[in-house]
């Protein structure tokens, strides 16, 4: 049994040793903070989806009803009166691009969350066990990556319905895989480091180590492949829209109104240009946020 002055010491040492990494954490935390705000990409992609965020939250507060029906306006072109023109029933396009960034920000993010849980527990799991484990979770996630998302997306809709909630749940188990499969290489990375080393001889259990030592020190390629899958899940929600699977018709969202729409675009092409331009906007201010965080990542 070792005396209590050399217990007393060893406590100490990781006492100081836990506040020295506690100091460059915080260290790193405001480098990365000072690198991000000083990106050109990251801010530019940042303020644009703010800018849709808050549209998405107070829109019909700052225009009109997007869905207010006026036959004696219909598809007018671009004016004072309505700055984005009018749809084939009337309503004011301005007002409908507005609304429309609300389903698609419930839709992307909540996927987004739902596959990072998700493959973040798988592919922890996976790159911590490695061995069988490994291999049976690594040739599921295989057959799952083979599938088309789109196709996919579209019979599983079928048999279950198109219910916004069922849209997210569908989204974010068809990029769980991918999610997976990066979480995995980098939880296989540090499993070998001293610091998880330490805690399997403090005879901490997987679960503790998965969580409260592994998973902090990957939460910067967790952060980025969560930024890409959002960029792919706004695209995915507007794709299933356009193709009649989420919203009622007649709601202001982009994909559903583009698909409403498309048979006026040689006569009336802003009632298509501007809901697609919106769509656009957000997905490549996603990309930028993508972009400026890896770099400020890989210095």
């Amino acid at each position: 049994m070792a005396p209590p002055d050399a217990v007393a010491d060893r406590e100490e040492q990781v006492l100081q040793a836990d506040a020295v990494a506690a100091q460059e954490q915080r260290r790193q935390r405001r480098y990365l903070a000072k690198g991000l705000l000083r990106s050109p990409t990251f801010m530019t992609g940042l303020i644009i989806v703010l800018f849709w965020i808050v549209m998405a939250l107070f829109s019909r507060s700052l225009t009109q009803d997007p869905n207010v029906v006026n036959a004696f306006a219909t598809l007018k072109a671009p004016s004072a009166a309505h700055w984005f023109g009018t749809d084939d029933l009337g309503r004011d396009v301005f007002a409908r691009t507005l609304a429309g960034a609300r389903t698609v920000l419930i839709i992307a993010p909540l996927a987004t969350l739902l596959c990072l849980l998700a493959g973040g527990i798988i592919g922890l799991v996976a790159g911590f066990y490695r061995g069988l484990v490994d291999e049976i979770i690594m040739r599921l996630v295989d057959v799952l990556l083979s599938l088309p998302v789109i196709i996919t997306a579209i019979l599983i809709l079928s048999l279950l319905g198109k219910s916004i909630p069922i849209v997210i749940i569908v989204v974010g188990a068809l990029f769980t895989p991918v999610v997976s499969r990066t979480i995995r290489s980098a939880a296989i990375g540090e499993r070998e480091r001293e610091y998880v080393m330490a805690a399997r001889l403090r005879g901490e259990r997987s679960a503790f180590i998965m969580a409260r030592e592994i998973l902090p020190n990957i939460t910067q390629p967790i952060i980025v492949e969560g930024t890409i899958r959002l960029g792919y899940a706004v695209f995915t929600a507007a794709t299933l829209a356009f193709l009649g699977f989420g919203l009622p018709p007649g709601s202001p969202d982009w994909g559903l109104t583009i698909s409403a729409e498309r048979g006026f675009v040689a006569i009336a092409s802003w009632t298509v240009l501007f809901p697609a331009a919106a769509l656009a906007s957000l997905v490549v201010a996603v990309n930028l946020i993508t972009d400026g965080l890896t770099r400020v990542f890989s210095r």
